[in-house]
């Protein structure tokens, strides 16, 4: 099979990022959320906060110290090392704020991490997310980089990579990406449902 150009996430799809969050709700908050009640990709709601609650929750779940804790996903890591093996351009497109950048590397790093290129994609137009106007791709930006493949895990996301890239999306299964009766069947058929990294790596190699 020829090179490809891929888009990798990073949270909730490299990295077991929801579970790390609920601790940390039950550390703050002294509260403790399932996750198979998380429905809403926005956690105030699941979470029971209010808008300062979980601006306040975010700023201390993007310490360095809370994301080089995070566990990584099973399998994420060879799968990601049998790609690079096999000449595929791996790019990590996370919507994690710039200032995370640092510890998105050493997190990366430590655990392994196959990858090309990380960039930070400002995925919900947030005011607040990149206050210091740091290095940060906009969804106009993506069409230079010929991705050929997307794994997300934000349905949101998936639907507008399908939208504006024609791009074929694995959506790893996660609680808050489950409905989708509401989409065309045009988005529906570019979106791959993955249960795990085992699911992906059948896409680029049924084999």
């Amino acid at each position: 099979m020829s090179p490809r150009s891929l888009y990798v996430d990073i949270d909730d799809v490299l990295s077991a990022t929801i579970e790390r969050l609920v601790d940390l709700l039950h550390e703050l908050h002294d509260r403790r959320v399932e996750i198979e009640h998380v429905r809403d990709f926005d956690l105030a709601r699941p979470f029971g906060l209010d808008a300062e609650g979980i601006r306040r929750f975010m700023h201390v779940a993007h310490r360095d110290e809370v994301i080089e804790s995070i566990a990584p996903h099973a399998d994420a890591a060879p799968v990601l090392a049998r790609w690079k093996a096999a000449g595929h351009s791996i790019t990590l497109v996370t919507g994690r704020p710039p200032i995370t950048t640092h510890a998105s590397r050493r997190w990366l790093e430590t655990h392994a991490m196959p990858h090309d290129a990380l960039h930070h994609l400002d995925k919900w137009g947030r005011p607040d997310w990149n206050d210091g106007g740091l290095p940060a791709l906009r969804f106009e930006d993506l069409p230079a980089f010929g991705f050929e493949l997307a794994v997300e895990d934000s349905l949101s996301t998936a639907v507008r990579l399908v939208e504006d890239l024609d791009l074929p999306v694995a959506l790893m299964d996660r609680p808050w990406n489950r409905e989708v009766g509401h989409l065309p069947r045009r988005i529906l058929d570019r979106l791959v449902r993955c249960r795990d990294w085992q699911d992906v790596a059948r896409l680029l190699d049924p084999g």
